[in-house]
């Protein structure tokens, strides 16, 4: 699934039309919309909609245009007006649906997202659950693996959805977690006890065989791939078990003293996403990164390594969507290629987004 389009109702706001490859959009100021596409995108793909809670937006109407194979496009209508039905329709081709009277179906985001996952053929609360490790926001880049909607959360909510991405049934991770929890009850009988300590070391020992598999393997080593590719250092994803036997991530740089912590976190973000993008790309998930300001980081001496990795994602069918203000591109022939070839559009304050309000 690639992004065809996105435009609304309103004439204040920009059409964008995609390429099935590398899109660049880029402008020379703050505040003219970049970060907001990465949240429209995410509510025109049956998200959350608290950022279009602004009055200015009460009338709007956003279509997002996927295409979901070569020959077919899936089209998503929602309003912004709460208990407004959402409308999807199924087509042959790229088109504008402004002025179509007669979608597909109609109805609630629950009605929606049915229809979405049978006409894409894939569940979508792993969809809507995955998503957002492939587009990434910049302030959602602090950490690669707690995303923010999740920061104030237990972590066993981060640690079954990374072992349920990397192919681990996280139903038995979490079950580790509620078996100790109910061990930890004071008035458990003692009979129950027994028991419950019992089924905790047989799902303890069967955790400690999910985490190998060949498609981690694969993960691993595309890990590696696209890490020597953008920072040029030798980085290395592992998962373990802890001293309480609960399941352990890690995704490290040798050598990393060179590179600030903040630098680190936002570009192995941008690995994962892209090693995951790879190690998916032949099955029915999504076949896009979009990421938010790469380039943007306070050491300057990554910009060829993320070009590089964004063209390697364009061979094997990955689509890219890159966010970027153009003066923190220092390379003149990057920057020229890109408005040659890869320039998607451009922001201004006089031209943005959503118009001024």
């Amino acid at each position: 699934m690639k992004i065809s389009k996105i435009y609304a109702n309103n004439e204040n706001f920009k059409t964008i039309e995609f390429d099935k490859g590398i899109n660049f959009i880029l402008s020379k100021d703050n505040g003219v919309g970049k970060t907001s596409l990465f949240k429209l995108i995410d509510f025109c793909l049956l998200g959350d909609k608290n950022f279009l809670g602004h009055e200015h937006f009460k009338d709007y109407i956003f279509y997002i245009e996927l295409q979901i194979a070569s020959n077919r496009y899936i089209t998503i209508k929602r309003p912004t007006i709460p208990g407004k039905n959402i409308e999807l329709k199924i087509t042959k081709q790229k088109s504008m649906l402004l002025d179509e009277k007669k979608f597909d179906k109609k109805g609630s985001i629950g009605i929606a997202k049915s229809f979405f996952e049978n006409k894409v053929n894939y569940s979508i609360n792993k969809f809507r659950t995955y998503i957002t490790y492939f587009l990434r926001e910049e302030n959602n880049q602090s950490d690669v693996f707690i995303l923010n909607k999740q920061s104030s959360s237990h972590e066993i909510e981060y640690k079954t959805l990374i072992s349920s991405l990397l192919g681990i049934d996280g139903r038995k991770i979490r079950k580790k977690y509620e078996l100790d929890k109910l061990i930890k009850k004071e008035d458990i009988e003692s009979k129950t006890l027994e028991n419950t300590q019992s089924d905790l070391e047989k799902v303890i020992e069967e955790n400690k065989t999910l985490i190998n598999s060949y498609f981690i393997d694969r993960f691993k080593n595309s890990i590696a791939k696209y890490g020597k590719i953008v920072l040029d250092k030798e980085v290395t994803f592992s998962i373990n078990f802890n001293s309480c036997d609960d399941i352990e991530f890690s995704l490290k740089v040798k050598d990393d003293e060179e590179v600030n912590d903040t630098t680190k976190q936002k570009l192995l973000s941008f690995i994962f996403a892209a090693a995951l993008a790879e190690v998916y790309s032949q099955k029915r998930l999504i076949k896009f990164v979009a990421f938010d300001s790469p380039f943007d980081t306070e050491e300057n001496n990554y910009e060829k390594g993320i070009y590089n990795a964004i063209h390697q994602l364009d061979t094997i069918g990955i689509q890219t969507i890159i966010t970027s203000n153009e003066d923190l591109i220092k390379s003149n022939e990057i920057l020229s290629e890109i408005n040659d070839e890869y320039l998607t559009d451009y922001f201004s304050v006089s031209d943005k987004l959503m118009g001024n309000f």
